[in-house]
C-alpha cells in the first residue's frame, strides 16, 4: 500500500511539472508566446518579456516605451491575431501576420526595421526561414488567396516577391502545413482556398507539392490522404530534423517528411485542451503548448520520447498517394475509344455494303437479306463480271464446257446458262434479265454480256471489312 501511495504521489509530481501557469492574467490577451533567439520560452508584452527558466518566469522590462509607442502607432491589437515571432540563427523578430511591419530584438528592446505599412496581404500565410531570411508562402489578402512566396529583404527593408520559373503553380492558400527541408525544398500540403462556387466560402485542399528554392519551381507530388485535408495551422509547426508536430485537442500528429508518413498519437486518459490561437514550440525534445480555451491559461509540455510508450496508441499512414503516370492509360483509353468508334462506323458501312450490292461467295449470291445457291461455273462467271464491266461470249463458253461444240450448240447452252442465272437473280432481286446480251465495246463483232443491276462484289466478312481502309 505504501508503495502504491508513493507511486501516486510521484505520478502527480511528474504531472504537475508538465504544467506551468502563465505570468500574465487570464483577462489579458495582449501578448505573444514565443521562443527566443536563445531557445527560451517567452511571453512578450509591449512593456517587457517574461522568460521561462527552471519552471519559473523571469521578467525583463524594456528599457524604454518606444516599442509600445510603435505598436500603438500601427494601430492593431498586440496579440497572435496580428503578430507572430520568428527566430533566425541569431535574431528574434516580430512580424505582422499579413507581411507588414517587422520588429527586431536589439538588446532589451524591439526596434522597428521596415519601411512598409500594414497591408494585410498574406494573412494565414506559411512563415519559414531560408538562408536566414524570413519568407511567407501563400496567405489571404484583398479577397484572394496568394499563390506566391515573399521574403523580407533587409537590404531595402521591404517585402519582395520570390519569382519562380514554374509551369505548374498550385492554387493560392492559407493555413497550410509546411516544412523547410535541408535540401532547399519547401514542402506544403492542405490549407484553405476560396471555393470555386462562391468567394464567400473556403474549401480544404487535398494537394501535396514542394517548392524548389534553388530551381525556383513547384513540383506536384500527388494527393494527401483524406483525413489530412482538414488539418490546418495558423503557425509554423515545430520540427525536429524532417518531422514536424501538430497538437490537437485529442491527439498529437507527427508528419515525417523523410519517409512521407504521418503518425497519430492518442492517449485515452488525457485530453490536450490546446488553445490553437497560440503557436507551439519544441525545446529539448519536449513540445510546449498553451492550454485552456476560454479558461485558465496553462503552459503544458509533452516529452516527445514518451509518445512511443504504451500510454499512447498510434496509427501510421502515408501522407499522400503518389502521383501516377497516366500517360499509358490515357493512350490505351484513346486507342480503345478510336477502335470502338471505328468498329461502329464500319458496322453501319457494312450494313450499307451488304444492302446495296450483289454479293457472292463460293456457295451463293446475296442481296439484302436473301440468297440463292450457285454452281461453281456460275461462280466463275460472276467473278469475272465482278472484275470487268463485260464478259465475252467466248469467255462464257470456256466456263460452261471444255468440249468443241458447234457454234450453234455453244450458243444454245450459253443462252440456257444465262437464262438460269437471270432466273436466280430474278428470285433474288425481283428484276428480269439482270444479265443482258450486248456488243463488246472494243469490237462490235463480238457478243458480250453485262449486268444492268448493281455490280457483283465478293462477300467480305465483317472482321475483314473492319480492317479494310
Amino acid at each position: 500500500m505504501k508503495r502504491l501511495v508513493s507511486y501516486i504521489v510521484l505520478l502527480f509530481f511528474n504531472f504537475s511539472l508538465c504544467q506551468i501557469q502563465l505570468p500574465v492574467s487570464d483577462s489579458i490577451t495582449n501578448y505573444l508566446f514565443a521562443k527566443s533567439e536563445k531557445g527560451k520560452l517567452s511571453i512578450i508584452t509591449t512593456n517587457g518579456i517574461f522568460e521561462l527558466n527552471n519552471n519559473s518566469w523571469d521578467y525583463f522590462e524594456f528599457s524604454s516605451s518606444s516599442f509600445k509607442q510603435e505598436i500603438k502607432k500601427i494601430g492593431v491589437e498586440f496579440s497572435h491575431k496580428e503578430y507572430l515571432s520568428i527566430s533566425t540563427s541569431n535574431d528574434l523578430y516580430l512580424v505582422c501576420v499579413g507581411a507588414g511591419p517587422v520588429f527586431k530584438k536589439d538588446g532589451n528592446q524591439f526596434i522597428r526595421i521596415d519601411n512598409t505599412s500594414l497591408h494585410r496581404n498574406q494573412i494565414w500565410g506559411s512563415f519559414f526561414v531560408y538562408n536566414d531570411k524570413i519568407h511567407i508562402y501563400g496567405g489571404y489578402g484583398f479577397w484572394s488567396y496568394k499563390d506566391y512566396i515573399t521574403l523580407y529583404d533587409s537590404n531595402i527593408n521591404q517585402w519582395d516577391i520570390v519569382y519562380n520559373n514554374s509551369a505548374y503553380i498550385p492554387k493560392g492558400r492559407g493555413k497550410s502545413i509546411s516544412l523547410i527541408s535541408p535540401d532547399d525544398k519547401l514542402y506544403v500540403f492542405g490549407g484553405s482556398s476560396i471555393s470555386s462556387q462562391s468567394a464567400m466560402y473556403s474549401v480544404d485542399n487535398d494537394d501535396f507539392f514542394y517548392f524548389d528554392l534553388i530551381k525556383k519551381e513547384f513540383v506536384d507530388l500527388g494527393k494527401i490522404s483524406e483525413p489530412l485535408t482538414s488539418k490546418q495551422t495558423l503557425f509554423s509547426l515545430p520540427s525536429i530534423d524532417m518531422s514536424c508536430f501538430l497538437v490537437e485537442s485529442d491527439s498529437i500528429i507527427k508528419f515525417d517528411f523523410n519517409n512521407m508518413r504521418y503518425t497519430s498519437f492518442k492517449n485515452k486518459n488525457k485530453k490536450f485542451n490546446i488553445d490553437n490561437k497560440f503557436p507551439t514550440f519544441i525545446i529539448d525534445e519536449s513540445i510546449f503548448y498553451i492550454s485552456g480555451n476560454n479558461g485558465l491559461k496553462i503552459l503544458e509540455q509533452i516529452n516527445l520520447n514518451s509518445l512511443d510508450q504504451s500510454a499512447y496508441s498510434k496509427s501510421t499512414f502515408p501522407i499522400f498517394s503518389e502521383k501516377t503516370d497516366n500517360s499509358i492509360e490515357n493512350i490505351l483509353i484513346s486507342l480503345f475509344g478510336f477502335a470502338f468508334f471505328w468498329i461502329i462506323l464500319k458496322l453501319f458501312l457494312y450494313k450499307d455494303h451488304i444492302k446495296a450490292l450483289l454479293l457472292f461467295d463460293d456457295r451463293a449470291i446475296y442481296f439484302k437479306n436473301n440468297s440463292v445457291e450457285i454452281s461453281s461455273k456460275e461462280k466463275k462467271f460472276i467473278k469475272i463480271l465482278s472484275e470487268n464491266n463485260f464478259i465475252s461470249a467466248s469467255q462464257i463458253n470456256k466456263i460452261i464446257t471444255s468440249k468443241n461444240y458447234s457454234k450453234s450448240h455453244l450458243t444454245s447452252i450459253r443462252n440456257e446458262f444465262i437464262l438460269e442465272i437471270n432466273s436466280k437473280l430474278y428470285d433474288l432481286t425481283g428484276r428480269k434479265n439482270s444479265v443482258i446480251e450486248t456488243k463488246h465495246p472494243n469490237d462490235n463483232r463480238i457478243k458480250a454480256y453485262k449486268t444492268d443491276v448493281n455490280s457483283f462484289k465478293p462477300k467480305t466478312s465483317f472482321i475483314k471489312f473492319v480492317f479494310e481502309i
